[in-house]
């Protein structure tokens, strides 16, 4: 073999061996749920807040985790923190008067493994 046999041999290999730079199959669904619990902690271990969910995002095809948890990121790394903030102000307006939410949830973005959730929409009566 050439040498420069060798070299287009080790590129293919490491091209088809080496993690994708961005996860092509990440997706995104909306869920319609109703929210059973909310969660605001101190660290950033989760995003700072986060809600479950009565059923569970991995439900929908989405790669998270089979809880029902997802993060608001409250935390700001993943969004804003002043955005993280108002999607836990919904959620919290939705769990207090028991109105369902149609959920964003992005299983590209995480938190310590639980997916974000980028939209909440509170929906109606």
């Amino acid at each position: 073999m050439t040498k420069l046999g060798a070299i287009k041999t080790a590129v293919a290999t490491l091209l088809l061996v080496a993690p994708p730079l961005s996860a092509p199959w990440a997706e995104t669904a909306a869920i319609d749920a109703t929210i059973s619990r909310t969660m605001v902690t101190t660290d950033d271990l989760y995003g700072g807040c986060m809600v479950a969910l009565n059923v569970s995002p991995s439900d929908y095809n989405l790669d998270c985790p089979s809880g029902n948890w997802v993060t608001l990121d409250c935390a700001g790394e993943l969004t804003s923190k002043s955005q993280g903030m108002r999607l836990m102000d919904s959620a919290q307006l939705a769990f207090v008067t028991g109105r369902s939410v149609r959920v964003t949830v992005d299983d590209s973005r995480k938190h310590n493994g639980w997916c974000f959730a980028q939209r909440i929409d509170v929906l109606g009566a």
